[in-house]
């Protein structure tokens, strides 16, 4: 194999289910987010024929094998004089699904060091087979959260993968541990028994699950935190009737809600691993106190991060302008300081370039960004660095981005919260037909994109925009 690439490193997120374990497996929707620890993948060429493994800290290889096995089978590529290695940001004891993150790292890697260009689609289907070989079981979920990150209705075997925007300022989730690791498979295999002896009990239950689904759905999308702690509850109690539920997490549960969540549940397979309660960033610190105070470990994690994407390109050290909610400057931190902590709202700006016909410059944004790679994007957007007013870091942003330096008019300025980040963000507008040069480091297309054209994009759950870039657009009226 002559065209390799000398190395490649790949991560992926671990993931939580928020709402539909069990029943998703039987054909029903569930809704499941990325969290922000995350496990990498490197593969590099080597001198010596087969492929050598290290993986420190972890004895089981098994879904690594898996995946070289099933991309030879399935891609007709023999993978040879390599060496792959990974590192993780989590326990494996957690539930945050490390072997469906190291099976989609491991393939997604593999993909691009033999430049295999694979859709989203072969590589979810190819990492859920992998899977599938070693368990014997599996729904897919967690193979595509880790693929495409953020937060995802899923339907079995990626009949259904939309996007979801978590639309919750002000509210977070607590994810705390209870210290007992859960066997998934034979619980999973459990519950498949107790269907096949009391069908209609157990399917009423799975209906109802997924009924609770789709409605959490609407809740999430509309902001309505009160709405989704009661689902929450909701989907505890048909949880606790399939008897997946334990002691542990019953305590923890109860602790939560007690010290303010609006609403608490397990997250998994259950019988151990993790539970999740939504609460205000009020009640936050209340409720983690009480979680650990009851034997429980909280994991501070983010929720909604980008899925499996190659080392980033971006200086994690530039220094970025921390501010308060009145835009007072307050001091400087790092990209890698502001993007993991909510509390360091930082300055960033939008420029969304228009042409004579009325339509939208958009950029689809490189896989090696270090925050939404694969999305698009408005015309320019950036972050505001030290010493730099918003209308210089956009000067800056296109020159890097476009090629080009246009007037600009300021045309909104709002606080944005990510699940892991804040902003205050400028949004300026200019004019252009082009021609543009965009920079290859940062962006993959750039095109021009009329309201209508746009409208029926988005109806296409391939089709990613920020979240970012969809509050600019409906702000300056195009959506």
């Amino acid at each position: 194999m002559d065209n390799l690439q000398k190395t490649i490193s790949i991560s992926a997120p671990g993931k939580l289910l928020l709402f539909g374990e069990h029943a998703v497996v039987y054909g029903y929707p569930c809704i499941v987010s990325s969290v922000s620890d995350r496990l990498t993948v490197t593969i590099y060429e080597s001198e010596k024929s087969g492929v050598e493994i290290q993986t420190p800290g972890v004895s089981d290889q098994r879904f690594i094998h898996a995946a070289i096995q099933e991309f030879e089978k399935r891609f007709s590529l023999k993978i040879d004089h390599c060496m792959l290695s990974t590192s993780s940001e989590f326990s494996s004891s957690f539930g945050f699904g490390s072997s469906s993150a190291v099976t989609v790292a491991t393939m997604k890697a593999l993909s691009l060091f033999t430049r295999k260009n694979l859709s989203q689609k072969e590589l979810i289907d190819a990492c859920h087979a992998s899977v599938l070989s070693v368990q014997g079981v599996g729904s897919g979920f967690d193979v595509a959260s880790s693929l495409y990150g953020g937060t995802i209705l899923y339907e079995f075997g990626g009949k259904r993968i939309e996007l979801l925007l978590m639309n919750l300022p002000g509210y977070s989730f607590v994810v705390g541990y209870t210290g007992e690791k859960a066997d998934t498979v034979s619980i999973v295999k459990e519950v498949a028994e107790k269907r096949e002896k009391y069908t209609e009990k157990v399917d009423r239950i799975f209906q109802a699950i997924g009924d609770i689904v789709l409605q959490a759905k609407t809740a999430l999308e509309d902001g309505d935190a009160t709405r989704l702690g009661i689902l929450l509850n909701y989907n505890q109690e048909y949880l606790r009737d399939l008897g997946v539920s334990s002691e542990k997490l019953e305590i923890l549960i109860s602790v939560s809600k007690k010290a303010g969540a609006l609403g608490a549940k397990l997250s998994g397979a259950g019988r151990g691993d993790c539970m999740i309660a939504l609460v205000s960033n009020e009640k936050k610190s209340a409720v983690e106190d009480a979680i650990e105070k009851s034997g429980g470990t909280v994991m501070r994690v983010f929720l909604g991060v980008d899925g499996a994407k190659i080392a980033s390109t971006d200086n994690q050290e530039e220094l970025f302008i921390v501010v308060d909610k009145n835009d007072e400057v307050i001091g400087y931190r790092s990209r890698a300081d502001c993007h993991s902590d909510k509390t360091l709202i930082h300055r960033s700006l939008d420029v969304v370039i228009f042409n004579d016909n009325g339509e939208i410059l958009l950029q689809k944004r490189s896989m090696t960004k270090d925050t939404r790679p694969g999305y698009w994007g408005v015309s320019v957007g950036g972050h505001v660095s030290k010493g730099e007013t918003y209308e210089d870091a956009a000067k800056r942003e296109m020159k890097e981005e476009l090629g080009v330096v246009l007037p600009v008019t300021t045309a909104e300025k709002f606080l944005f919260e990510y699940p892991h980040e804040t902003e205050i963000d400028v949004v300026f507008t200019a004019n252009s037909n082009g021609p543009f040069t965009p920079n290859t480091d940062e962006i993959d297309e750039v095109k021009f994109f009329s309201k209508n054209e746009l409208s029926r994009k988005l109806l296409d759950p391939t089709f990613k925009l920020t979240e970012l870039s969809y509050e600019c657009l409906k702000r300056i009226k195009f959506l």
